[in-house]
Parts: C-alpha cells; structure tokens; sequence
C-alpha cells in the first residue's frame, strides 16, 4: 500500500514538471515588441515616519506609441506595492509633506498644464493644489509644511492669451475655438545657447522661483532676470532658499558655470541674499544653515555658513 502511494506521487511530480516544462515560453531573441514589457522605477521617496516609500513607475505602450508614470507605496520593509494614482495620466515626482500627512505630486490632467495634486494619506481623490497659467516644472515643500517653492518657467504669448480668455463667457469661447488656429510663430534666435533636449529652441522665457501658500493659494514671485533659476532648498527656518543658477557676466550662455545663491522666502523685491564663491554646484541644498555643493572639476564637497564669506572644503 505505501509502495503503490510513492509511486502514484513520483508519477504526479513527474507529470506536473512536464506540464510547466511544456507551458514555458519558448525563449526568443529580444525584439522591439518586448520593450513594452519593461518597468522602470524611479525617484524613490521615504515619508517621514520612515514607514513608506513612494515612487514612480513608467511602462511604455508600443500601440499607443508613448509612455505613462504612475506612482506607487510600498512599506519600507518589504510587502506589496499599489498604486497611488490612476491608468490613463501620468504622474511623477511625488513628496511628502513634513507633517506625513500628504502627498504632494506632479500631474498634467484634463488636457491642461502640469500642476501640483495634493493626496491626503487617509484616502480619496488627489485635489488639484494649483492653478498656474504655465507648467509646473518643479516644487518643494517648506519645513513647516505651509509653503511650497515652484519652479515655473515665464509664460509664453500664447499661454497668456490663453489666461486672458479663460474668464470670458462660454459663447465667446466656443466662438473662438470654431476660428481657424493661428499659424506657429517663428523662432527668433536670439541666444549663443539657441536648443536644449526635452526643451527644444530656446528662448528668452526664464525658469524662477515662486512662493506658494498652501492655505490662501497665493503665489509671489521671488527671483527674476534672464536666468534660470533651479533646485530650490529650504533652510530649515523657512526663511530663506537657496537656488542654483548661472548669472555670471556678460553673457551666462557662454560657459556652463553655475553658483549657488540666497534670497529671502518673502523677497518681493526679488533681490539676492548670498553668492557662493565656488563654481558649478551639482545640487544646491540647505541644511543645518548650511550650503553644500560640488566642483565641476575637483568633485569636492564644500561647506559654507550662510553667515560667513568663505566656503571651506
């Protein structure tokens, strides 16, 4: 009796192997049709109770001939992923609010222009947080939670058309829409540094830094000039940020140089604080009152207190 039980289970092993054996894709060689099947994470984001870890994915469609970025949670000691937003638009840069009570991210929805969206962690649906007439580039939430810094770059002729209109009456809109598009204006290169990838031509329409009050929705601009400024950092009073942007004379579009500046978070005047002395950070932050960067050439890190005057290294 046992003999007969061993070989009825060897004989089950046997064949559940050479059902899977022959249920296994057969290998081929890597083709364009297999891209579609790849996942690429990116960007993860531990919230402050260090118990999640929120980051993006991005799948490709070859039918639909473009690529989508969803964002995910997964617990910071392992276990299943799910996904914060939904198929069919894309979202990317998630962060957390200081207080672990948010979730702050990027999102172009409704055929409108990319905007902050606010997801409260107790669940339901991502509010839209702002409502600029341009792209929101990049943001970065205050110590306190009360503010964000957006990057946005200066609004085209076009996007401030189309702001001026928004307030007119349905009738007039449709009025509008039914008239034959205007034809693209030409590009007028004014610039040594005249393409840029993902961008394209380039104009004179800048990159500046916004304070944005979460409560009132309010915005003020606080740097300005024919500069890009990027990579915001909050000091950790909430009063200051510092910014990476090449403003050297006469001309920034001739050398790559960038500096790492200073300016109040209230600044209504627009006018810089602070200038590191050392060139080309990698990336700006703010931390302990502290500036840190890197040297193009050395690959040094170099210290500097918002109060002195000379970096060390």
């Amino acid at each position: 009796m046992k003999l007969r039980s061993a070989i009825l289970l060897l004989i089950f092993v046997v064949a559940s192997l050479i059902a899977r054996a022959q249920n296994a894709p057969t290998p081929h060689p890597m083709g364009v049709d297999d891209l579609s099947d790849f996942r690429e994470a990116h960007d993860p984001q531990v919230s402050p109770d260090s118990r999640f870890v929120a980051y993006t994915v991005t799948s490709t469609s070859l039918q639909d001939d473009k690529s989508e970025t969803r964002i995910y949670q997964v617990p910071a000691t392992g276990g299943d992923a799910i996904p914060l937003t939904a198929e069919g638009v894309s979202s990317n840069h998630p962060r957390w609010s200081p207080d672990d009570k948010f979730l702050a991210f990027l999102s172009e929805r409704n055929q409108g222009k990319t905007q902050v969206y606010l997801l409260n962690r107790l669940g339901g649906e991502a509010q839209k947080l702002t409502e600029t007439i341009q792209d929101v580039e990049d943001f970065r939430w205050s110590p306190d939670g009360k503010r964000l810094v957006l990057i946005l770059r200066d609004p085209s002729p076009k996007e401030l058309e189309a702001a001026a209109s928004k307030g007119k009456e349905e009738g007039d809109d449709q009025a509008a829409a039914a008239k034959k598009p205007k034809a693209q204006r030409p590009w007028v290169i004014d610039r040594l540094q005249f393409k840029e990838d993902i961008i394209g031509y380039l104009d004179r329409r800048r990159t500046h830094l916004y304070v944005f009050d979460v409560a009132s929705k309010s915005m003020v601009q606080v740097t300005s000039g024919d500069y890009d400024d990027s990579e915001p950092a909050w000091s950790p009073d909430g009063k200051l940020l510092a910014f990476s942007s090449n403003r050297s004379k006469p001309d920034p579009d001739a050398n790559y140089n960038s500096d790492i500046w200073v300016v109040s978070a209230d600044n209504t005047d627009k006018g810089r604080l602070l200038r590191r002395s050392r060139p080309a950070p990698a990336k700006s932050a703010a931390q302990t009152g502290l500036l840190m960067g890197s040297g193009l050439r050395t690959r040094r890190t170099w210290i500097r207190s918002c109060s002195s005057t000379a970096p060390s290294m």
